[in-house]
């Protein structure tokens, strides 16, 4: 029992001393900066896996959009998710991979434009830029062509009284002619 515990306490007290040196030669920082570091690349991966696209039409014409797509690429609806301004859909690539699409409406920052959907699609846990491409190309095709812009008000013409001509205003005096001194 004896030499179990001195075996114990031998191995902590290495333990304790190692870790004192790495810290002390700075190699734990290291170790701490390259794990944060490594877990900063991963988020960024994860967060710009998705491909976003907006589209000037309304929610239902995006979720029609897209469920035509699915069907003509031969996508597999597995999940509808819808929540009130969004929608997740589920699917799979023919390899397998987890495909999901989100359709949220957005409010455009010019008021005649109406509302945008946005569409993204991520293809696993990383993206996959040429499927999701695909898709995207795909759904831009259903989209229906936006409403055409407004008519723009004609000219605004001031001083215009019973509809006329403009009323003009009198030419300026002119300045007198120099005449230029005689010489004798």
């Amino acid at each position: 029992m004896a030499r179990a515990w001195k075996t114990w306490l031998s191995r902590t007290a290495f333990l304790a001393v190692a870790a004192v040196a790495l810290a002390n030669a700075g190699c734990l920082i290291a170790a701490v900066g390259a794990a944060a570091g490594g877990a900063a690349a991963v988020s960024y991966a994860y967060y710009t896996a998705p491909l976003m696209r907006e589209y000037p039409v309304n929610y239902a014409d995006a979720l029609a959009a897209v469920k035509t797509s699915l069907t003509e690429l031969q996508f597999p609806l597995i999940k509808e998710q819808p929540d009130g301004a969004s929608t997740l859909i589920e699917t799979r690539t023919g390899d397998g991979l987890s495909v999901k699409i989100f359709l949220d409406v957005l409010t455009s920052p010019v008021p005649a434009d109406g509302s945008l959907t946005r569409i993204s699609v991520r293809v696993g846990h990383f993206g996959d830029d040429a499927v999701s491409a695909r898709i995207q190309d795909q759904v831009a095709k259903h989209m229906p062509a936006p409403p055409p812009p407004a008519p723009s008000p004609g000219p605004v013409v001031a001083n215009r009284p019973g509809g006329g001509r403009p009323v003009e205003t009198v030419a300026p005096p002119l300045a007198n002619p120099v005449v230029p001194a005689k010489r004798p």
